[in-house]
């Protein structure tokens, strides 16, 4: 009897016990079943709350240290404050801007994913057309131009050469004989491209991976016709030790005002510069978009940014909109596909 009492009696607590907990553990397992859910769908818990509710991300897809890079940092820094929401700079490059464009393409179109682009971002399609695993106009939203700057063709301390005219001069007076220095299929190696053929001169490209090794090789002589940006050429001009024959601009710049365009030389086909911008994935609200533009628009327009911008060499752009920024991408690409096809340029 003692013995049954006492077995009988703590045998029915703990039944009760044991189904109290494992009714508390099915409804636990039930919340969290709904957070994991809620997790796992992207954009799910941010949509939640009035955008932006968590850190962004901004992927620049060339080095840190690069104009793009560095032009993204000042616009960003600029509007971190009014959106409430620290911007986070990340670094991807890789490919020619390729492995950091395709990660955005496949990013959650949430807003918290932005990509910095320049003009690779325009060319890539065209000479590269079969490695890409993302479309520029398909994948992504255009959201701001942020700048422009010039670029200036240069050419060695040593050639004796003075003018765009006197290039050209000697260039014919020497098929083939002479030779051009940039990245193959980048924006600095078009643009020889489109010069050679209004000018109708034979150069050969020698290319390089970089442009610290093409300037070396062009201040030696070993090559005589660069394009360069107009922040890396000024100090190389201003100390002799090269020759700018002109500004690929429709007006001369007020830092090289002694330096003719390339519209006052007779070439208005020329009159390109590099560009540097925002887009983010193609189905991004358009709420959010139109924020992020007010917010860079804003930004470009203070006196401070510009004053920064036109230290480095950069243009601060006219107020634009998303859709006057798409436009640029689209004049972009179908520009260079046409000189990449004429040229029959082709990068492995």
């Amino acid at each position: 009897m003692v013995f049954a009492s006492v077995k009988n009696g703590p045998s029915e607590n703990f039944v009760g016990n044991f189904q109290h907990e494992a009714n508390v553990f099915n409804r636990w397992m039930k919340l969290a079943a709904v957070v994991i859910l809620a997790i796992g769908t992207p954009g799910t818990v941010y949509s939640q709350s009035p955008w932006p509710a968590a850190p962004i991300r901004l992927v620049v897809p060339f080095p840190a240290g690069s104009a793009l890079d560095v032009v993204s940092r000042m616009v960003t820094d600029r509007i971190t404050a009014s959106l409430g929401q620290p911007i986070v700079v990340e670094a991807r490059p890789g490919a020619d801007g390729n492995i950091g464009t395709e990660r955005v393409a496949r990013s959650a179109p949430d807003g918290y994913t932005w990509l910095a682009i320049s003009p690779p971002f325009t060319i890539q399609p065209s000479v590269r057309a079969q490695a890409l695993n993302y479309d520029p106009l398909r994948d992504f939203q255009p959201v701001a131009l942020f700048g422009t700057s010039p670029f200036v063709f240069v050419v060695p301390a040593s050639l004796p050469v003075n003018s765009l005219k006197e290039f050209v001069d000697y260039a014919k007076a020497r098929p083939g004989q002479l030779s051009y220095s940039a990245t193959p299929g980048a924006l600095v190696h078009l643009i020889p491209e489109i010069f050679k053929k209004d000018a109708g001169i034979e150069m050969a490209l020698i290319g390089y991976p970089g442009q610290n090794s093409a300037i070396s090789d062009l201040l030696a002589g070993r090559v005589q016709f660069m394009t360069l940006g107009l922040v890396l050429a000024e100090p190389l001009i201003k100390s002799g030790k090269l020759k700018a024959l002109a500004v690929l601009r429709p007006e001369r710049h007020p830092r090289l005002t002694d330096i003719p365009t390339v519209v006052e030389l007779g070439y208005p086909n020329l009159v390109i510069t590099a560009w540097f911008g925002l887009v983010m994935p193609r189905q991004t609200p358009k709420s959010i978009v139109e924020r992020v533009n007010s917010e860079v628009m804003r930004a470009l327009r203070s006196p401070e940014m510009i004053e920064k911008m036109a230290h480095m060499g950069v243009d601060a752009p006219k107020q634009n909109s998303p859709e006057d920024f798409g436009q640029l991408l689209k004049e972009e690409m179908a520009r260079w596909k046409k000189v990449v096809k004429d040229a029959s340029i082709v990068v492995e």
